[in-house]
Parts: structure tokens; sequence; C-alpha cells
């Protein structure tokens, strides 16, 4: 059984529910990222996680249930993971540069890839969690980069999409590619120059937008 630590400092055992519970979210995220939606099937959860059929369902009433339990836990991974440490520190073009790459490369580790592709799979079926997928994630970090700008004296005024093309241009040359390639590759370097070179057009543009 797993444990936690406490406040005092002692660990305690997790409530058995939770931890099945966390028990199936992961293996019904392996069923669904193998299988799909639809070629699923909760009896290969119940294999993977243990304990009974009659515990899932009481947990998640049925498969459509699970999967989208799946998609919200995935989501709150994947929006921790996509939000940047703080950069106020940093020069304008280094603290973009910083809030990129920890932008783009959660977006192509393999497994939020995965998930993406499910996601808009399945957009037919679950409209509002390829929605939130799709979007609110970005929707986090384009507000991190307006503050930032805002920070750095470049004034960013509400319904202002800047912050917006400036993650389209991120996530133009590799995020796409990788999700219809799976043998897709680059180099550290290449990510790095590909970032810097996107904040560089961005300010420039800016500039003399805003003169």
């Amino acid at each position: 059984m797993t444990a936690e630590s406490d406040q005092g400092g002692q660990d305690r055992p997790l409530d058995r529910g939770v931890a099945r519970r966390q028990a199936f979210l992961q293996a019904a995220r392996q069923v669904f990222l193998q299988q799909g939606y639809e070629a699923a099937s909760v009896n290969d959860v119940v294999r993977i996680a243990g304990g009974s059929l009659a515990t899932l369902y009481a947990q998640f009433h049925n498969k459509e249930g699970l999967f989208l339990a799946v998609l919200l836990d995935q989501h709150a991974r994947f929006t921790r993971a996509i939000t940047p440490e703080c950069v106020d520190h940093l020069p304008l073009e280094e603290g973009l540069c910083a809030i990129g790459e920890r932008f783009l490369r959660t977006l192509l580790e393999p497994e939020h890839l995965s998930f993406f592709r499910l996601v808009v799979g399945e957009n037919r079926h679950f409209p509002e969690p390829a929605r939130r997928n799709v979007s609110v994630g970005a929707d986090q970090v384009r507000d991190v980069i307006a503050a930032f700008l805002q920070s750095r004296g470049i004034a960013v005024r509400d319904g202002d999409t800047h912050p917006s093309m400036l993650l389209d241009l991120w996530r133009s040359r590799f995020h796409y590619r990788a999700l219809v390639d799976e043998a897709f590759a680059y180099s550290d370097d290449e990510l790095k120059a590909h970032i810097a070179h996107c904040v560089d057009v961005f300010l420039n543009g800016v500039k003399a937008t805003r003169g």
C-alpha cells in the first residue's frame, strides 16, 4: 500500500478507496491509449489494476465515466507540467524562452501527444473534454506570457492576441509534425534555436506595433 507524509512528518496509509481509484485511473490510461475508447474494455482495466468490476462501477458508473475521469486527471497533470516556473528575475528574451521551453517540451512528451490524438479522435463523442484539452492549458501559459510582458513594460490589453500568436509560433514547427509522425526527431539545440527565433520574431513584431 502506498503512503504519504502528513504535516506532522509521520507516514500514514493512503485511503484504500483513493488508492483503488488511482489504480483504476492508471490502468485505464494505459488501456485507452493502447486501444482507443471504443475498443477499450473495462475488464482489461480491472485485470491490470486489480480489484473488482463492481468497485470500478461504484466509483465511475460506466466506461464513459471512467474515460472522462481519466481525461480530467490527465488534464490536471498536463496543466501542472506545462505551467512554467517564475521567470520574473529573467530578462525579457530569456524569460520568454524559458516559458517556451517548458511549454513545448511538455507538448512533445509522448504521453501528452498520445492523449492529444485520443481526445481529438473522440471529439465527436466528447466535445467538451476535447475543447478543454486543446485550449485551457495553452490559455494558462498565454496568461503567464501576458503577465510577464506587462512586467517588462509591454502593454497587453484584454483581447490582445499577441501571447496566443507566440504559442502558435512555438508549437507550429514541432507539435503538429510530432502528432502525425511518431518517428519525428529533433535535437535539444534545434528546439532551443526554434524557441529563441520565435521570441525574436514575436518581440520585433510587438515592438513595431506598440511604437
